[in-house]
């Protein structure tokens, strides 16, 4: 068997599996099997599924998205959907892996390390014999085209999905004939494995404009013939399939298979139909009972939830004037009932699932060696359902509950709030309903709204309160910057004592530190009742049981993250 090796630059939590669920049998009765496996540190996915598998054969991957953009690095092209099928095509200096360390990819480099601490450099060692598929090599040139599009200083015009760190980088430079990358920072930047996951082709792209034309226009709209991947695109079908074959130049091990295929079925119900009729292998959709329950009840196939870096919450507009003072906002989260929302929803179908209790770590997460996760909202008294608390706290206050509704201290009637769930979306409408039901019991009136454009209502603020989900970097420093920084507030809260601890927390390399920091960002939030943590949201992985080393990965990255391992397994 081949794979994504070792060398781990740990970072992150070892993965806790929420339950394995095994397709046996070839009858139509033969349905899966249930085994939980929760409780304390698992191993985690990394060696799940592992075996030798044979060369040849195709393996077909439903994805839910037609992909409209072929630059994963674009503002309009980070999607998940997109990034399946295109992990296979770029290379990765560094990968997300299962078990929410931070890897190397060693079939790249020989080595990524920090050599000098100030100014922090950060060198990169790229195998001699990685090259892209038309043969030109994987040099420095990549790295600083990479780097160059994602600045904002040097492409003002460049649309990425993220700046950061790259608007922290001084200088890339190249040696050893662009073999060795030397990446000088401004200022120490923490969070620097995060960078540089996927590479750009720096010799396709300068041959298409500058550098905002290159990266905008050119790789938006191009469906790439090159690969710097174990699999190079041989066809793709609009709102139908893109096809794979291996890549001849690939560097690393493998690929196995002759043919990877990525089948775009937009309805996750058709998915269903397709998997049980062997016309795909592999299905990562959005879990809810009855998908659960139709996989699992599919002879030979393997279904696995399990637990990662997407979390749901509950945010509140602290810039609607009613909401403006922090005694109604804690009364408001002391009455929402996390437990019951979880019991309503997701514990359908996910066994032994818990409120949670941080923003910034999941439970059992570490960074460095350093435990990160500590519970600072049940400790703070919110999610409980405890309606007599928050009476009181409103009461307290000078609030006054009375028949009519609920009174602020200066006799004005609180108004109807609005809260917003995303269109289609079951279990955001579970949760608005309940929480709707909780807060009537303070006197509070909640009017529910669909949106179609989630992005939209949280950037605009379009919402008094809002219901979604936060998809955390296996290092959380950047994430927790964009989203509670006064500058990314997207709830209207601003506290300049937070943007102090989330600056100090991105320039320092000590990770105990770093999860002090973070955590006193967490409690402050928690404090001033802005947000409310509800659940981990579970990843569900179906695949057919004969495919080996195919294994949930529930980072940014994706289950496509080792296609080059999958394969059909060998008889034993």
């Amino acid at each position: 068997m081949t794979r994504i090796k070792g060398a781990r630059i740990k970072c992150g939590a070892v993965l806790t599996v929420i339950a394995v669920l095994a397709g046996c049998g070839t009858g139509a009765d033969a349905g899966g099997e249930s085994e939980d496996v929760t409780g304390g540190i698992k191993a985690g996915q990394i060696d799940a599924n592992q075996a030798t598998v044979q060369d040849g054969g195709t393996v077909t991957y439903s994805i839910e998205v037609d992909v409209k953009n072929w630059n994963i690095l674009h503002a309009t092209g980070d999607v998940f959907g997109y990034r399946q099928a295109l992990n296979p095509v770029l290379p990765h200096a560094m990968i997300s892996m299962p078990d929410f360390t931070m890897a190397k990819n060693d079939a790249l480099l020989l080595d990524a390390r920090i050599v000098k601490e100030s100014p922090q450099t950060v060198e990169y060692k790229i195998r001699p014999e990685a090259t892209w598929s038309d043969g030109t090599p994987i040099t420095a040139e990549d790295f600083k085209y990479t780097w160059q599009v994602q600045d904002p200083k040097q492409c003002p015009a460049c649309q990425p999905a993220s700046t950061a760190g790259y608007d922290q980088v001084a200088s890339v430079t190249g040696g050893d004939d662009g073999k060795t990358v030397t990446v000088t920072f401004k200022k120490t930047y923490q969070p620097w494995r995060l960078m540089f996951p996927h590479l750009l082709p720096a010799h396709i792209a300068t041959q298409h404009g500058d550098l905002a034309a290159s990266f905008n226009d050119f790789l938006t709209a191009t469906v790439p013939t090159w690969s710097g991947g174990p699999y190079l695109i041989d066809q793709y079908v609009p709102n139908q399939s893109v096809t794979m074959k291996k890549n001849p130049k690939w560097y690393g091990d493998g690929p196995r298979l002759d043919q990877l295929i990525f089948r775009i079925l937009t309805d996750e119900r058709q998915a269903v139909t397709a998997m049980a009729n062997n016309e795909i292998q592999v299905v990562v959709p959005r879990p809810t009972l009855d998908l659960v329950d139709q996989l699992k009840g599919i002879g030979s196939v393997t279904t696995t939830l399990a637990s990662g870096l997407l979390y749901e919450h509950l945010d509140i507009n602290t810039a609607q004037p009613a909401l403006s003072d922090p005694a109604l906002r804690r009364a408001v989260f002391t009455a929402v009932d996390r437990q019951a929302i979880v019991d309503k929803t997701i514990g359908q179908f996910a066994a032994n699932i818990k409120p949670l209790g941080n923003r910034n770590f999941m439970p059992e997460q570490m960074l460095d060696g350093v435990d990160a996760y500590v519970d600072n909202v049940t400790d703070k008294g919110l999610g409980g359902g405890e309606i007599d608390a928050a009476k009181k706290i409103l009461t307290d206050a000078g609030y006054v509950i009375g028949n009519g509704g609920l009174t602020d201290p200066k006799g004005r009637p609180v108004p109807t709030l609005r809260m917003r769930y995303s269109k289609g979306n079951q279990l955001r409408l579970d949760t608005s309903v309940l929480v709707q039901n909780q807060l009537k019991q303070l006197g509070i009136t909640l009017q529910l709204q669909e949106t179609d454009s989630l992005g939209t209502t949280v950037n605009t603020g379009d919402y008094d309160l809002i219901v979604f989900g936060t998809n955390l970097d296996v290092i959380p420093t950047a994430t927790a910057q964009s989203v509670f920084g006064s500058k990314g507030s997207h709830t209207g809260y601003k506290d300049p004592e937070i943007d102090g601890w989330l600056s100090d927390a991105a320039q320092t390399l000590d990770p105990k530190q770093v999860v002090d920091l973070l955590n006193k960002v967490d409690a402050r939030i928690s404090d001033q009742a802005v947000t409310l943590p509800l659940y981990q949201m579970p990843t569900l992985l179906a695949y057919r049981s004969d495919l080996g080393n195919i294994r949930v990965n529930p980072t940014r990255f994706g289950t496509s993250y080792n296609v080059q391992d999958w394969g059909v397994k060998n008889a034993d």
